[in-house]
Parts: C-alpha cells; sequence; structure tokens
C-alpha cells in the first residue's frame, strides 16, 4: 500500500493518547456515505468509498482528464484558475488549481472559511499491484491567512461490480484558536467537492 505523505503535525495541540473520538456520517449518493472522524489528539479523517459501474482504466482515464478535471470545477459552481497532467514512465501527475464554493457544508464550518475557498489539489498515480490505481494526494487551501492541507491517498480497486474509489485522508491547519474549526471546514468542502465528482464520473461513465 501507498503510505499517504507525512503532514505537518501540531506540537501546540497535544493531547492524551486515550483522546475520545466521535463519528459522523453524512449522506451520499450510491455506496456509503463518507465517515468522517474526529480525534481531539489528530488531524480530522477524510475516509470516503463509492462503486463505479466501469473498470478502473475508465475511471482513472476521467480522472486524468484535463477536461475532466476543469468541467469538475464548473459542477461544483467554482471557477477553473488552471489544470495540468504531466505523464511519464513512472505514473501521472495531475494539479488542478479552482475556487470552490462553500455551498452545502453546515453553517458552523461554513463560517470560518467564507463563501469560497482557492484550492490547490495535487495527486500522483501510479499502477497498483492488483491492476487498479492508487495516488498520493495533497491538496491545500488559503483559510484566514493560514495554509489548510489534505494529505492522504487515493485507490481505484476492481471488484465484481467495476471499481471501488476510495479516498483517504487527514485535514490539518497550524492554527491556535481556529485550526480546529479550519480543519472541519475543509473537510466539509472535500467531502462536498467528493461527492460532485462523483455524479460526474457516474454521468461520464454512462
Amino acid at each position: 500500500m501507498l503510505p499517504p505523505p507525512a503532514g505537518d503535525r501540531h506540537p501546540d495541540r497535544a493531547g492524551p493518547d486515550t483522546a475520545s473520538t466521535s463519528r459522523t456520517r453524512l449522506p451520499a449518493g450510491g455506496d456509503p456515505a463518507p465517515l468522517l472522524t474526529h480525534r481531539e489528539d489528530a488531524a480530522v479523517a477524510i475516509d470516503s468509498s463509492t462503486t463505479y459501474p466501469a473498470p478502473p482504466a475508465a475511471v482513472f482515464a476521467l480522472l486524468t482528464d484535463e477536461g475532466f478535471l476543469t468541467d469538475r470545477a464548473a459542477a461544483l459552481g467554482g471557477e477553473p484558475l488552471g489544470v495540468t497532467v504531466a505523464r511519464d514512465g513512472a505514473g501521472t501527475e495531475t494539479t488542478a488549481r479552482l475556487t470552490a464554493p462553500t455551498a452545502g457544508i453546515p453553517t458552523v464550518f461554513a463560517r470560518f472559511v467564507g463563501s469560497s475557498v482557492t484550492v490547490t489539489e495535487r495527486t500522483t498515480w501510479v499502477p497498483a499491484d492488483d491492476g487498479g490505481h492508487r495516488a498520493a494526494l495533497d491538496v491545500r487551501a488559503e483559510v484566514f491567512g493560514r495554509t489548510v492541507r489534505v494529505t492522504g491517498e487515493r485507490r481505484l480497486t476492481p471488484v465484481a461490480e467495476g471499481t471501488r474509489s476510495t479516498v483517504t485522508g487527514d485535514a490539518q491547519v497550524r492554527a491556535p484558536l481556529i485550526g480546529r474549526q479550519a480543519e472541519g471546514a475543509v473537510r466539509e468542502l472535500v467531502t462536498v467537492v467528493l461527492r460532485r465528482e462523483e455524479e460526474l464520473l457516474r454521468r461520464r461513465l454512462g
């Protein structure tokens, strides 16, 4: 398994090893809703999965297509600011920069990011041993002059129904007082982006 990239830690937010954990399930189309985990002594976690009725190669082709990544920004109601796709013998790297509206995330989080957020998303894909694809994720957004970073992994795994897509990661920000709220806001925004992306993928895959 490709380990998620190591993100910055929070030396100013140390806590006991036995910290409490709360979980919230948000509704999503298709398969089980994303599981969002909030640990008081760690980053805010993102864990989402869904299944597409197409082979991994077809899903991968769309997720690394400049046109699709541009259309995804429009589907979010945002504005694409630039998309690049670089391919070589080792793999494929996509970089997408866009403004993403925060409509759809809970008000308690939306007030920490405003009406829209500028997001830079870098995804580095390599073939997986199971015939699918795996990628390292690095997503960054500016909130109140601070950089919120989501790091993690995406996998496209072949299953009987087609492709199982899983996204796991952590949202982190170094910002006393607003850090946890900002992380929660970006986590909710990532969840909205994944839902809209899923809808667009399903339409394109037929």
